[in-house]
């Protein structure tokens, strides 16, 4: 999707994102009419959570307040002034969680609750815990830097709010060169960054994961969670069919095979329906499987020793070959050579 294309997406609000940028903004001299005039954002939605903008007017909006700041650390800074009472009931919920594994679960099961396509995966390497910035929408404006290292940044702030003390990290890495300021970066996380890697992503000791928090509260974790869920789906219910679809697919991609018929069920229609109601959204659930194996496919081949069978396997290819044959017509490239090059990639990145 080319960037005039992915300006033009639809993305629902949400009661944090917008709220937080016009405080920014207004905290640097500009008027909250100015701005949103100038970004096409009507005032009447702004609190509204069912409402929908075009992704190019959030990023307009984001763009904008960076401008306002005169900061080309915008994103990093902003990432780095995150607070959890700002995230309202996701901040609540994440507040009260048993450990910090429990926070990221919560965290990504209601992230839309938080923001419209900020999203991570994490996984364990060795004695290392690695969360990558991997954005649900994933486009040329979603993968802008400046979104990477605000979400980055503030995952490590919200990590320090959780375990009541500045969180330790062994290193962070991300998948483009290193700015003119990058000074900046290592004042944000205190530890060594590294760029021109295979990830965007914050790495430290996988044994935090299983700390208890201090502010663990289980009966009122529960309550939390059972809002965020009715929130949840009262969003989700304002939503397209094809954003419905890619949802469920994301979270179950890799851990159980999903069938049209499956995902027909989830919405409570029948195939039928699921297959014109995405034909009038000029999409289908193949399209849409398809480019969600694609990016599960690339994560599992760059951040995982996986081997390939298996990656098909996870993928819901009922032969290696099918899997080998369809990334080749999605990269252009076989799985294994793709895999091969991003090595190399990185190990010329560390001798340079």
């Amino acid at each position: 999707m080319d960037k005039h294309s992915a300006s033009q997406q639809t993305i629902s609000l949400n009661p944090v994102t917008v709220p937080s940028l016009i405080n920014i903004a207004i905290k640097h001299g500009v008027s909250a009419n100015t701005l949103l005039n100038d970004v096409g954002i009507s005032p009447s939605i702004v609190s509204d959570p069912k409402a929908t903008i075009k992704l190019g007017q959030l990023n307009a909006l984001y763009q904008e307040c960076g401008k306002s700041m005169g900061d080309p650390a915008f994103g990093l800074h902003m990432g780095s002034m995150t607070r959890i009472d700002s995230l309202n009931l996701v901040g609540s919920l994440i507040g009260t969680s048993s450990t910090l594994s429990h926070a990221l679960d919560h965290y990504h099961h209601f992230r839309e609750l938080v923001h419209p396509f900020m999203d991570f995966d994490v996984h364990v390497e060795g004695r290392e815990a690695v969360i990558s910035y991997s954005p649900s929408i994933n486009n040329e404006i979603t993968r802008q830097a400046s979104y990477c290292e605000m979400f980055l940044a503030g995952l490590h702030k919200i990590f320090s709010e959780l375990t009541a003390k500045p969180f330790k990290l062994n290193r962070v890495e991300f998948d483009y060169p290193q700015p003119e300021h990058a000074s900046v970066y290592a004042a944000v996380f205190e530890t060594p960054v590294y760029f021109q890697r295979s990830r965007s992503a914050i790495i430290f000791d996988a044994a935090l994961l299983e700390q208890t928090l201090s502010g663990s509260y289980p009966e009122l974790n529960e309550s939390f969670e059972h809002q965020a869920e009715t929130y949840l789906m009262e969003l989700d219910r304002s939503k397209s069919v094809e954003k419905q679809i890619i949802r469920y697919l994301q979270e179950n991609m890799g851990v159980r095979p999903i069938s049209m018929q499956d995902a027909a069920r989830r919405l409570n229609i029948t195939t039928r329906t699921l297959q014109r109601r995405l034909k009038k959204e000029k999409t289908s659930y193949v399209s849409i499987r398809e480019s969600i194996r694609f990016e599960h496919a690339q994560r599992y081949l760059v951040e995982t020793t996986i081997n390939i069978d298996e990656i098909a396997n996870r993928l819901g290819f009922s032969e290696p070959t099918n899997f080998y044959h369809a990334f080749k017509r999605w990269a252009d490239i076989s799985p294994g050579e793709y895999r091969r090059n991003i090595r190399k990639d990185e190990r010329q990145a560390m001798r340079a």
